[in-house]
């Protein structure tokens, strides 16, 4: 799920299937993509599109309860529906049942447009003449893709190359591994002690803190030293309360560089911090790719998983904040912030 901080205004068929790319940051494939209209907020949605031979009646009332529940829970009134695939048939089947569900629910559908990549139908036209009629269309010099292309904010032509740019870097991974040999970490072991976790929490907090400031990426020692002091949940936790919407931005940038150096042990506290920091700056997509990414190592680490949830059901940024107390019950510190843990 994704909310949209820019605003774009579609006048037709074409403004529509190019505002899909702009929000998502990559290139729909096999995949249904809501947006909505009346909303408290704007809240768009994209989701795989099962093949036909998959579509059972409990993952149609999936995709009711991914896409149109949260829809309706979040005030929309109406709903454009945007299937991107080549299997027409697939598409239509599921059009038919979220049709249904749109009706249950109170949930207008202004239009429904089939893309394949180079020409599109209108699924809601009146007319069953025009319903099977196809339209040529081609977004690459579409404003609004230019627009995105140059500002950066479509970085990637499909989601597998925006999850493919998370993976470990290997040349890069192994300096970070030589910095933590090279700097005895494994021999201190993580911070256990409540005053131990303290201090590293501090040193953590304060060099994000820079590292987000100058917008600069971290060193191989100081990425080592962070990404090992962030095993314990505790210090990661002050890194993470560094986190709120006017610095989402960077730490995306920071997390999304720390995920792609980080020896694969080291992996889940970086990868659910992006995770949130994505969610927070409104980009869905990456933060399930960074939960996706966490689970890969640790299937069970509970941070991924409280994002998960908050994905799940659609719960908008703006109804969690940051700036907490990570320290607390914590005993005194017991050496100065700039000591090694």
């Amino acid at each position: 799920m994704t909310t949209a901080p820019l605003s774009l205004t579609a006048h037709d068929a074409d403004d529509l299937l190019a505002v899909a790319p702009v929000l998502l940051g990559f290139w729909p494939e096999r995949s249904i993509v809501m947006l909505t209209l009346g909303a408290r907020r704007p809240f768009h949605a994209r989701i795989d599109l099962p093949p036909l031979d998959v579509q059972t009646p409990r993952v149609r009332r999936l995709l009711d309860t991914r896409l149109l529940e949260p829809a309706r829970r979040h005030g929309a009134a109406r709903v454009v529906l945007l299937y991107f695939t080549d299997e027409p048939v697939a598409a239509a089947a599921v059009h038919r049942a979220l049709r249904r569900c749109c009706a249950h629910r109170g949930l207008g559908i202004v239009t429904a447009l089939l893309a394949d990549g180079t020409h599109y139908r209108e699924l809601e036209h009146p007319d069953p003449v025009q319903r099977r009629r196809r339209h040529p269309y081609d977004l690459t010099g579409h404003p609004f893709v230019r627009d995105a292309l140059a500002s950066g904010r479509l970085a990637h032509p499909t989601r597998d190359a925006m999850v493919g740019s998370l993976a470990q870097q290997p040349a890069a991974a192994a300096a970070v591994a030589a910095a933590l040999v090279a700097q005895g970490h494994a021999d201190r072991g993580i911070p256990t002690t409540g005053r131990a976790i303290r201090d590293a929490g501090r040193w953590a907090l304060a060099t994000v803190a820079d590292l987000v400031a100058g917008s600069v990426p971290p060193t191989d020692a100081d990425l080592a030293r962070l990404l090992w002091v962030m095993q314990a949940p505790r210090v990661r936790d002050a890194a993470w309360s560094h986190l709120v919407a006017a610095t989402a931005g960077a730490h995306v940038r920071l997390w999304s560089d720390a995920l792609r150096r980080a020896p694969e042990a080291l992996v889940p506290a970086p990868a659910a911090l992006l995770g949130w920091a994505a969610w927070q700056s409104g980009d869905g997509a990456l933060a399930w790719a960074a939960v996706d990414r966490c689970r890969q190592v640790d299937p069970d680490y509970r941070l991924a998983d409280y994002l998960a949830v908050l994905l799940d059901h659609a719960v908008s940024p703006d109804q969690w904040s940051g700036d907490f107390d990570w320290a607390a019950g914590l005993p005194p510190a017991a050496q100065p912030a700039d000591a090694p843990p």
